[in-house]
């Protein structure tokens, strides 16, 4: 089994990188090509200020606040 405790190391490190990788999208669609939309994989438009606020709150969470990542197993009492 996976252990996806959010207060693990690894776990932190992977939703910082997708919070880094979702703020870059949307700064990337503001700066480089002056557009506040961006086209994502599934073809749709994206608006960019809420992917640079949604990748923000991720990079904080995962770096402040782990517990909003996501909830441990429950541990079943023998």
């Amino acid at each position: 089994m996976l252990d996806t405790d959010p207060k693990r190391p690894l776990t932190r490190i992977v939703a910082a990188l997708a919070g880094l990788s979702i703020f870059g999208w949307g700064l990337g669609a503001i700066l480089w090509r002056g557009d506040l939309h961006y086209k994502n994989w599934f073809g749709e438009s994206v608006f960019a200020p809420f992917a640079i606020l949604f990748g923000v709150i991720i990079v904080l969470g995962a770096l402040f606040k782990p517990e909003i990542l996501g909830k441990p197993p429950k541990r079943l009492k023998r």
